[in-house]
């Protein structure tokens, strides 16, 4: 991992102070540039923090299970580019220790342009351009395939959606290289390394309980799974509202004849879609609910940042 030297105690200085239901009004005035399903991405206005975007995740009981997370994104990073041969952007973490308590870690990137941003990148490139970045894509998806066909320990699981990458240009064409690495996803001997129940934190705890039980197996299991992960990849693409009639059966076509998989039709891609949004939408509801409870009615603390809404 690179080490950005960001000062700790300014970090903590933000997060000691940090209004997660208006970030903007905080001492320390913080932007959000993004929303995941999980987490939030956001640049925060101090002289010392400019020029790179922070994704902050409040999940952690203690520094400990905060180290042990740092310790599998670092060993995720390096088997991605120096295993399986995928470029990751440059990334930093930051482990913040609170007067309170809490223990957040900081997944910390420099700041990239917004439009070499996968979607954003995909909807305003000619079409040429935007479907040489889905090929390249789609061939850093095959590397994980073929990594975890020769891999007997180490299986390798990964988010393609177009969001995930960021575009960087060179002479030959395109060259893609991995952004979200903030949910580290590998098995050693058929054991998730990422205790992925952490994310469901944001939760009310019976919904967590519910969710975890129903779909969280479920949804992990397509990260390693080629065909599920490519669905997921274009199904995702129809939230950034490209031409369904041409453009989306065209990259739709273009898996089917790169990639060693079952073939992939529209009509699977919408049902994924719309089955996708429903699990999401159900999650982020409940949160928004859990947080009404907690800073309403109890009159706590709630320490996640959530959107007002998703497009979907």
């Amino acid at each position: 991992m690179k080490n950005f030297n960001i000062n700790p105690l300014v970090l903590k200085e933000f997060e000691e102070n940090l209004d997660t239901l208006n970030p903007q009004r905080s001492p320390i005035p913080a932007k959000v540039i993004g929303f995941g399903e999980i987490s939030s991405v956001f640049v925060i206005d101090h002289p010392e923090l400019k020029g790179y975007a922070f994704k902050r995740l409040p999940i952690f009981s203690n520094q400990k299970e905060a180290e042990e997370y740092e310790k599998i994104l670092k060993e995720y990073i390096n088997i991605l580019e120096n295993e399986v041969g995928i470029k990751v952007v440059q990334t930093d973490g930051l482990i913040v220790e609170t007067s309170d308590g809490r223990t957040i870690y900081y997944v910390i990137q420099e700041l990239l342009p917004p439009e070499s941003i996968g979607n954003k990148f995909i909807k305003n490139a000619d079409r040429n351009e935007a479907i040489d970045f889905f090929k390249e894509v789609i061939r850093r998806l095959a590397k994980v395939e073929k990594f975890n066909e020769k891999s007997e320990k180490i299986k390798v699981g990964i988010d393609g959606q177009i969001s995930n990458w960021v575009v960087f240009k060179r002479e030959r064409g395109i060259n893609p290289a991995y952004l979200d690495v903030s949910t580290p996803l590998y098995r050693k001997e058929g054991k998730e390394m990422l205790k992925a129940d952490l994310f469901l934190k944001s939760a009310p705890p019976l919904v967590k309980q519910i969710l975890k039980f129903l779909f969280l197996e479920k949804v992990l299991n397509r990260y390693y799974d080629l065909r599920l992960i490519t669905i997921d990849l274009i199904a995702n693409l129809l939230k950034e509202k490209l031409d369904e009639n041409e453009f989306i059966p065209e990259l739709i076509e273009i898996a089917n004849r790169e990639l060693p998989i079952d073939k992939i039709t529209f009509e699977e891609v919408k049902s994924y879609y719309k089955g996708d949004a429903f699990i999401w939408s159900l999650f982020l509801s409940s949160r928004k609910f859990y947080r009404f409870i907690k800073t309403k009615i109890f009159r706590s603390r709630y320490d996640f940042i959530l959107p007002e809404k998703i497009e979907r």
